[in-house]
């Protein structure tokens, strides 16, 4: 009898970098799963000292770069009352938009060179550019010097710090990005609070210089911390040819995505209107002047509860949902409340409920956007998508100002309606993304 030949089959072993590598992607969320393109994963998403040291540096990072923006009403205020009075409330408002411009168009260019580099590169020259800039300011007398200094040279620093930070928590948190985000970008409302009564206190007691000298202090200890504790989950991909239409015009012919940024352009046209003029306002309302620049301090201090709280819940009721309730808020309370207040309290209480409602507006955008974007292309999509919006945060201070001009300027009437119409305009189109990701359904975590 002839022996049956043998049908044992010889499984290779696995080596222990295939090991390694299934456990990671055991450990990986499942959108991340879905990516077709590799992607060089250092680190699982979600977990680790590393990944929590990223939102202390983040939290820094947002300090330093929205939080100084959070105080663009406290400057307008003072340009308007002493340093520029000569020119009008739309001539300086140019300074503070010109910020808020550069902040959200370079992150067109930051979001790449952070795909290609990792965040050190955009931390230690945006640091640098940082310093250079707030302590330029603080010696500055003509308005194209506080263009080029404050405008310009302190906006691109702390753009390139607020897109390392931003970017970088994005790729470290999945599941909990809501709430990494919210944390992050806490820091922000933290330097909204403190850096307005450092400026003020300081300039009771001194002068202007010494006052943003100050306040400049503080912004590059924490440019500091972020440049010493941010760090990225994945590997850098090195110089890579840009293919423009692939990155930056293909994500636009995606119906989601170009909803986001149509939403999110009509938001940023709206939002800085109160945050911007709240403090002009009180002014003309029978505030003094140190209690109308602790408006800003107190709109951040309930802004810090509006971003960290709502990305918490964002995670477990949907990140879209979470944003269009919090703006749609936002733009309400502009229009109900700081429209016909007149009063110390009714001023006080919209600029506490608008500082929360309006959080989630900065908080919750990246993650609007990692929401629908691969993995290895979140950086370079907050960059195409603030492209279009900084366009909106170039010019809504201008046209708030120029209405106010035309309407006298003690009416902020036409003001408060251009900023709540927009913010609400801008919660239905991503309220209209949100029900295409839902398929239609009204109750849905998206």
């Amino acid at each position: 009898m002839s022996s049956r030949p043998s049908t044992d089959v010889t499984i290779p072993q696995e080596s222990s970098d295939d090991v390694k590598r299934k456990q990671e992607a055991q450990d990986m969320h499942p959108d991340e799963k879905i990516v077709s393109l590799p992607v060089n994963i250092l680190y699982p998403p979600d977990m680790g000292a590393r990944a929590w040291l990223c939102v202390l540096g983040a939290w820094f990072g947002f300090f330093c770069s929205f939080g100084y923006l959070n105080c663009l009403g406290v400057f307008e205020e003072y340009y308007i009352s002493y340093q520029l009075s000569s020119y009008s409330a739309s001539t300086i408002s140019w300074i503070n938009s010109l910020q808020i411009f550069i902040m959200v168009f370079s992150s067109v260019v930051c979001g790449r060179l952070y795909d290609m580099f990792g965040p050190r590169p955009l931390l230690y020259p945006g640091a640098s550019l940082l310093a250079l800039g707030i302590m330029t300011t603080s010696a500055c007398k003509e308005y194209y010097q506080f263009i080029l200094a404050q405008g310009i040279c302190t906006s691109l620093g702390a753009s390139a710090i607020y897109n390392a930070s931003i970017s970088s928590v994005s790729g470290w948190f999945v599941k909990k990005r809501g709430a990494a985000l919210g944390l992050s970008v806490g820091g922000s409302s933290v330097g909204g609070v403190i850096l307005p009564i450092v400026f003020r206190e300081v300039l009771k007691r001194s002068n202007f210089g010494w006052a943003v000298r100050s306040v400049g202090f503080l912004m590059i200890f924490a440019a500091i911390i972020s440049c010493l504790t941010i760090t990225s989950r994945f590997a850098p991909k090195g110089v890579e040819r840009l293919d423009i239409k692939r990155t930056i015009l293909m994500p636009y012919l995606k119906i989601d995505f170009a909803l986001i940024v149509v939403g999110f352009f009509l938001v940023y046209w709206g939002l800085f209107v109160p945050i911007g003029f709240i403090p002009t306002h009180a002014r003309v309302h029978g505030f003094s002047g140190t209690m109308s620049d602790y408006l800003i301090s107190i709109m951040n201090a309930t802004s810090f509860f509006g971003r960290v709280i709502p990305g918490i819940l964002a995670d477990k009721l949907g990140r879209f949902n979470t944003f269009v309730a919090c703006c749609t808020t936002a733009g309400v309370l502009t229009l109900a409340l700081w429209l016909p207040a007149t009063g110390h309290t009714p001023i006080i209480l919209f600029a506490a409920l608008f500082g929360f409602s309006s959080g989630a507006s900065i908080s919750l955008m990246p993650a609007l956007v990692a929401e629908i974007s691969p993995l290895h292309e979140i950086a370079t999509r907050i960059g195409a998508m603030s492209a279009f919006a900084s366009m909106a945060a170039l010019s809504g201070l201008p046209i708030a100002g120029a209405i106010l001009l035309r309407e006298g300027n003690n009416s902020f009437t036409g003001v408060a309606i251009f900023g709540g119409v927009t913010l609400i305009a801008g919660s239905f189109v991503i309220g209209i993304a949100r029900m295409r990701l839902s398929m239609g359904k009204l109750i849905a975590t998206v």
